[in-house]
């Protein structure tokens, strides 16, 4: 079942853009063989155009990076747009919708964070879940509570089913080292396909705010204190 979120950004200019995610677009159908690729896509999409070093991808299988493919229309969209741009930009979700006045690239960067985390790729595609649950324009303690939450419950389920469970959250910490190098790889992917940088920023500011996330596990687990169930007395 289709779960649409929809950013729709209008700039001062009269300038209007609505990009619309579908969270559960690969749920079901999985990674695209190559065959399926269509010839259209532009070359920066291709597999092995800047790939990421730790993709688990091969060109045998698969012509094209899934979430450069899943990117193409935002950053087409937004190739021209300068980062600190002012827009107005209403986010529409399943039962909410959440607007804001803010620079292009930190709108951009909320939107390329769910169809990152809602693409194809099999490490970003581990957070589809939390793309389920997406958060506009969250904060980093918000992102760490999340994700971390996530995960625990990920644990306490393989737990309860009888499975090993990861209470330390080393897998947590070895995904977002994954993300690390991914991000890293994925701006200069991008770079080559942008005219402006608030696309190329909007894949950065992601990349900053997901390894603030690994860095942060075990320094700052201690500042989500106000945030979680109170200890019992």
């Amino acid at each position: 079942m289709p779960v649409n979120i929809s950013y729709r950004f209008s700039f001062a200019d009269g300038t209007q853009f609505q990009i619309d995610v579908d969270v559960q677009r690969n749920a079901a159908a999985g990674i695209e063989p190559a065959q399926q690729m269509v010839a259209e896509l532009p070359e920066w999409t291709r597999l092995e155009f800047r790939q990421c070093p730790n993709c688990p991808l091969s060109a045998a299988g698969y012509s094209h990076c899934p979430t450069a493919r899943d990117l193409v229309p935002t950053i087409s969209a937004f190739a021209k747009i300068i980062s600190y741009d002012e827009a107005r930009v209403e986010v529409v979700m399943p039962g909410r919708v959440v607007s804001r006045q803010c620079q292009a690239q930190e709108a951009l960067g909320s939107l390329v964070g769910v169809i990152m985390a809602s693409s194809a790729c099999p490490i970003l595609g581990r957070m589809r879940g939390l793309a389920l649950t997406h958060l506009p324009f969250a904060s980093l303690e918000e992102t760490l509570l999340r994700g971390v939450g996530a995960y625990l419950v990920r644990q306490l389920l393989q737990h309860k089913q009888g499975k090993a469970a990861d209470w330390d959250l080393a897998g947590l910490k070895a995904h977002y080292a994954d993300l690390e190098v991914l991000n890293r790889a994925f701006k200069r992917r991008v770079n080559a396909a942008v005219e402006q940088d608030a696309a190329l920023n909007a894949v950065s500011t992601w990349g900053i705010v997901s390894s603030g996330v690994g860095f942060s596990i075990d320094d700052h687990l201690v500042d989500l204190d106000p945030f979680v169930f109170a200890a019992p007395t």
